[in-house]
């Protein structure tokens, strides 16, 4: 059994040329919205040390059809979404859909974790949002 009480999210750095998990960056506790969460870890780009979160649809919906699939990338409202959030990003070869939303690292683990949770609440708004709509 797992507790998830104790459980926590850990937040690697990727090395973008090998693709490798090379430092842990922190841990953090995200709660019930951690369902939603498709993969996290950092990367060194051009705006600085950036956190990626992919995020997917949770258990919202039970079986997503190809026209299904699509529209629920061109309805998804990213405005929904923390100011914080510097790119979003349409992660299409996967089962269901995914997005990946990047934003700055900070050295803060409260700050980082926070943002996490931000990121999480704006996407669980989204996709809930998407539900309704396609029902």
């Amino acid at each position: 059994m797992i507790d998830n009480e104790n459980a926590a999210l850990v937040l690697m750095l990727k090395n973008p040329d090998t693709g490798f998990f090379e430092k842990e960056l922190g841990q953090y506790k995200i709660g019930e919205d951690e369902c939603f969460i498709e993969g996290l870890y950092a990367e060194q780009t051009e705006e600085g040390l950036t956190i990626c979160l992919r995020m997917g649809v949770g258990d919202l919906f039970d079986e997503i059809d190809d026209r299904l699939y699509n529209s629920i990338y061109d309805k998804y409202d990213a405005d929904l979404l923390p100011d914080f959030i510097f790119e979003i990003i349409d992660i299409d070869e996967t089962y269901n859909p995914v997005w990946e939303a990047r934003f700055l690292f900070s050295d803060n683990p409260k700050e980082t974790e926070d943002m996490i949770k931000q990121a999480l609440a704006g996407h669980k708004t989204a996709v809930s949002l998407l539900r309704y709509l396609f029902g």
